[in-house]
Formats: C-alpha cells, structure tokens, sequence
C-alpha cells in the first residue's frame, strides 16, 4: 500500500513541471515596474495608448502575467457603446494577442 502511494506521489511530481509551465503568474506592482526598466515589457499606459486607438472606452481591469515564459497582459474594457471586452495583449510589444481580431463592439478613438 505504501508503495502505491509513492509511485502515485512519484508520478505526479513528474508531471508537476509541465503543470506549473502552463499556470498563469500574476506578478506583483514593484516586479512590473522592474520588467519595464529593463525593457523586457512595454508600461500598462503606452500598451493601452495603442489598443486605445483601436478599441476606445475605458480601462476596467488589468493583470500581467506570464503564461508559456511571455509576458501578457489582459484586459478588460467598457467600449464607448458600453460593451465590455477582454483582450489579451503581448507585454513586450503591446500587439493583441487574443482574440485574434478585435470585437465589433470595439470602435476607433476618434481625434
């Protein structure tokens, strides 16, 4: 019986690295501000001054973390027509990551 639960306890550790490999990490404030000064990711403001060409309204939540060793920040926000819409964004390049395309709710800031 112990010997089961070993091999169970083994097994498990051995499939542990690819488990925590694909968990979202969420980093804290002081850790991000470390990430921009050494240029490894774009600041939270420039990344929304570019998707806030693309898809305008207002920022209700953000979170970066690293999935897969890139850097993603996702965020959520209310569209001008009041829609709220999450987006996935390369940290290091401020690009969309997902989804694909972005909303039809989303419209273009105009200037």
């Amino acid at each position: 019986m112990k010997l089961a639960l070993y091999l169970c306890l083994m097994a498990a550790m051995l499939h542990l690295p690819a488990a925590v490999a694909n968990q979202k990490i969420e980093v804290q404030h002081y850790e991000a501000q470390t990430l921009v000064k050494t240029g490894q990711i774009l600041s939270l403001d420039v990344t929304l001054s570019s998707i806030q060409a693309m898809c305008n309204g207002k920022l209700i939540d953000a979170h970066l973390y690293q999935y897969q060793s890139q850097w993603r920040y996702e965020v959520q926000i209310r569209t001008s027509k009041g829609q709220l819409v999450d987006l996935v964004l390369d940290a290091s390049t401020g690009q969309l990551a997902k989804p694909a395309q972005l909303p039809a709710s989303c419209s273009a800031d105009k200037v």
